[in-house]
C-alpha cells in the first residue's frame, strides 16, 4: 500500500480526520502464505477465516473467492457470510453460545455446527427429531490439556462423563459426526505442537472406528502473523513463522494419516495472522502541549481504534507531515486519544519531529480493532481502500448519529 499526504487529504475530505485503510492485496498475500506452508506438508489443508477477528465483508469475500471457509460464532456473522455469497456448506459455526434458530438454519442446509457442550447437543438432537428425513452434520469441540497453563473454557473435556454421554447420544441419533475441532488461544509453537498431538491422541482413543466418516479436523486458530522486528521484540517469546507452525502441526498430521484409509481436510482458523497487517489506522494531531516532563500530543483518534484489548503493544507508526520545515523535535511524547479516559494513549515514549495537523498512520491494527471498537464518545470511523496515489473506494462509510441511536425509541 503506497501512501502519501495527498491521498490522505483526499480521503479526509469526505470521510473525516480519522479512518482505517484496508489492504486487500496484503490480506490475500497472507492467506496464500499460510495455506501454502501448510499444504507443503499436508495438501488437504484449508483455511476457515475467523470472522470475529475482523468481519469486514471484503475479507470474507476474498477467502470465499479463494475456496476457503467461513468460521463464525454468531448468527450475525453467519449472515455476513451468506450476504457475501458463502454457501452453507462452507460455513463452520463455532463458539460457546449459538442462537438456536441460526443453528437450525445452518444444519438444515448442509452446514457444520461444532458443538461446545452437552446442553447444546441435546438442543440439536431435538432439531434432528423434527427433521427425521434429514442428516444433520455436526462436529465436536474437544478440550484437553496442552500444557500451556491455561484451562480453556471451550469444548468437551475428553476426560468427563459429558463427553462420553455426547458420544453415545450421537451414536443413537440421526446426527452425522463429520468434524473434530479444538480451539486454544496460546499462539506459541508449543501450543500448536501439543494441540496437534493431543487431537491425534483423542482420535486414537475414541474415534478410530469412526475415522472414515470424519471429513474435517480443525486445530483452531491462534497464529501470529508477520510483523516488523521492532514489534516482535515486545513479545516474551520468539514469534514463529508460518512454516514453523506448519512443521509442528501439518507435518505431524500428514505422518499420522499416511497409513490411514481416510485423509480428512485439515482446517486451521486464522484471524490475526491474515488481517493484522492488512489494515492501518489514520488519525491527525489536534494539539501539542507540555505537562511537566512529558509532551502530550492529542489525536483525533483513540486507543480503542487500534487495540481495544488489555494486552497492548506499541504499533508501528509513520508520520505524514503537514509541513516538515515547521515541525519541531520532541522527546517523551505520549499520543493521547480524544476520550476522557486517563489511560487512553495510542503510543507512549515516542521521539521525533511533529506538527499540529500531521497525520499519524498506525500499522498492524486489523485484528479485533474494527469489531471491538464501541461507539464510545464518537461513532465508528470509515474504512477505505486506496486504489492508487489518487483514488480510493469506501468499504464502510463512517457512522452517523442515526446509525447508533435509531434503536432508542425516545429519540426516534
Amino acid at each position: 500500500m503506497l501512501l502519501n499526504r495527498k491521498i490522505l487529504e483526499k480521503i479526509e475530505e469526505k470521510n473525516g480526520e480519522s479512518f482505517y485503510l484496508l489492504d486487500s492485496y496484503k490480506f490475500e498475500q497472507n492467506f496464500n502464505k499460510v495455506v501454502d506452508e501448510y499444504r507443503k506438508y499436508y495438501p488437504k489443508t484449508n483455511i476457515a477465516y475467523s470472522y470475529k477477528t475482523n468481519y469486514t465483508p471484503r475479507f470474507g469475500q476474498i477467502v470465499n473467492d479463494k475456496g476457503g471457509y467461513a468460521e463464525v460464532v454468531s448468527g450475525m456473522e453467519m449472515y455476513i457470510a451468506k450476504k457475501i455469497g458463502v454457501p452453507y456448506d462452507k460455513i463452520f459455526f463455532n463458539g460457546p453460545f449459538k442462537e438456536l434458530e441460526y443453528v437450525e438454519e445452518l444444519l438444515l442446509n448442509n452446514g457444520v455446527v461444532n458443538v461446545d457442550s452437552l446442553e447444546e447437543l441435546k438442543k440439536i438432537e431435538k432439531i434432528s427429531k423434527k427433521n427425521t428425513g434429514k442428516i444433520l452434520k455436526i462436529g465436536l469441540r474437544l478440550n484437553f490439556d496442552i500444557k500451556d497453563e491455561v484451562i480453556s473454557r471451550f469444548g468437551f473435556d475428553t476426560q468427563t462423563r459429558d463427553f462420553k454421554d455426547a458420544l453415545n447420544l450421537i451414536k443413537n441419533s440421526n446426527l452425522k459426526l463429520v468434524s473434530l475441532h479444538c480451539h486454544f488461544a496460546t499462539r506459541y509453537l508449543y501450543s500448536w505442537k501439543n494441540r496437534t498431538q493431543g487431537m491425534l491422541d483423542v482420535i486414537d482413543k475414541y474415534f478410530l472406528d469412526e475415522l472414515d466418516k470424519i471429513e474435517f479436523i480443525s486445530l483452531g486458530g491462534g497464529l501470529y502473523g508477520e510483523m516488523p522486528e521492532d514489534m516482535k521484540k515486545q513479545f516474551p517469546q520468539q514469534i514463529p513463522s508460518f512454516n514453523e507452525y506448519a512443521e509442528v502441526s501439518a507435518k505431524v498430521f500428514a505422518k499420522y494419516f499416511k497409513e490411514k484409509t481416510n485423509e480428512p481436510t485439515l482446517i486451521i482458523e486464522p484471524g490475526t495472522a491474515l488481517v493484522a497487517n492488512a489494515m492501518k489506522y489514520v488519525t491527525k494531531i489536534v494539539s501539542i502541549k507540555e505537562v511537566r516532563d512529558r509532551t502530550i500530543v492529542t489525536l483525533f483518534g483513540s486507543t480503542y481504534n487500534i487495540n481495544p484489548s488489555a494486552n497492548r503493544k506499541k504499533m508501528p507508526l509513520k508520520i505524514y507531515s503537514k509541513d516538515e520545515l515547521q515541525q519541531k523535535n520532541y522527546k517523551n511524547v505520549y499520543f493521547g486519544g480524544y476520550t476522557c479516559i486517563e489511560s487512553d494513549y495510542l503510543y507512549r515514549e515516542y521521539e521525533g519531529a511533529l506538527l499540529v495537523g500531521d497525520y499519524i498512520v498506525f500499522d498492524e491494527v486489523g485484528s479485533y480493532s474494527v469489531v471491538m471498537k464501541p461507539p464510545f464518545i464518537m461513532p465508528q470511523v470509515a474504512v477505505v481502500e486506496p486504489i492508487d496515489n489518487n483514488n480510493y473506494k469506501v468499504i464502510k462509510r463512517r457512522e452517523k448519529f442515526e446509525d447508533i441511536f435509531q434503536t432508542y425509541g425516545m429519540l426516534s
